[in-house]
């Protein structure tokens, strides 16, 4: 998207990406997040570093409306990239993002290139 969250349902077959309608057309907070690990693992074994720099792109997004708090609205917009909602929640759709970041700090070695997933 152009604000760099992605869509949460993509149809490779097709080439389209949308987000359930049940969400308005919003990008769910955990969705985003547990796509980190992969993207960069794909990225270390292809060699290729755009899949990494993607992920990368939806964390920095995201601390673009990081609140004082520390915890994130689980409904995002995927073209403004803001907050759609106040909605907060450590349950289902918001859980994961923050079990995820931990993961992708793990992966990448505890590094100062992973340095923003530890301050998320």
């Amino acid at each position: 998207t152009t604000s760099g969250i992605p869509y949460n349902i993509i149809n490779l077959a097709h080439g389209r990406a949308h987000n359930h309608g049940w969400t308005n057309g919003d990008s769910i907070l955990a969705d985003s997040g547990t796509e980190q690990l992969e993207f960069i693992a794909l990225s270390q074994r292809t060699g290729d570093p755009k899949y990494q720099q993607k992920a990368e792109n939806v964390i920095r997004q995201l601390q673009k409306i990081y609140p004082s708090d520390g915890l994130l609205p689980i409904y995002i917009n995927p073209h403004s990239g803001t907050a759609s909602y106040s909605k907060i929640t450590f349950g289902a759709m918001g859980d994961s993002f923050y079990e995820y970041l931990l993961k992708v700090w793990i992966q990448g070695n505890k590094t100062e290139s992973v340095k923003h997933y530890r301050q998320m």
